[in-house]
């Protein structure tokens, strides 16, 4: 967790009559180049990293320069994908169908006993992971207030009206 205060966006701080532009960070600007899906994505990753890149086109935060961490965000969503394909369709060891969360399996004594399946665990993992990509890029609720965007070709302020 970064230290100190909580970053305010520039655009509130001028609202607010406090922008102090001798304060503001450093920041590079992102290529204007579009991204395009590596080479090494499969063809399921590749159709995530299109739509994924066209959400962030929506936004205005489309770039090339971020091509590597969208392709593991394609990557993993696809893994999610995998793991939840492979989770509702589990048969057991002897052919038969089974709840794909858990198997029935037996102990040391011979007992039936139940156990978590191995792809919950991945599944979760994966899925976690997703969700902090995400939340990089600005596309959970949360983080889409705190990321910044391009601004509006009209060149309006939105917080100018308070």
């Amino acid at each position: 967790m970064p230290a100190g205060r909580k970053v305010i966006p520039i655009e509130i701080k001028k609202a607010k009559g406090t922008h102090r532009p001798h304060r503001d960070r450093e920041t590079y600007t992102p290529s204007s180049k579009k991204p395009s899906p590596p080479s090494w994505l499969n063809k399921r990753a590749t159709a995530i990293f299109r739509h994924m890149a066209g959400r962030l086109g929506d936004v205005g935060l489309a770039s090339g320069t971020h091509t590597e961490a969208l392709a593991l965000l394609s990557c993993r969503m696809e893994e999610v994908e995998r793991f939840d394909k492979m989770l509702n369709e589990s048969t057991g060891a002897d052919g038969k169908p089974q709840n794909g969360y858990i198997y029935t399996t037996t102990n040391s004594f011979g007992d039936p006993i139940l156990k978590e399946n191995p792809a919950v665990g991945l599944r979760e993992k994966a899925a976690r992971h997703v969700h902090s990509l995400l939340a990089e890029f600005g596309l959970t609720p949360a983080s889409s207030q705190k990321v910044g965007t391009k601004k509006p070709a009209n060149g309006k302020n939105e917080f100018a009206g308070f």
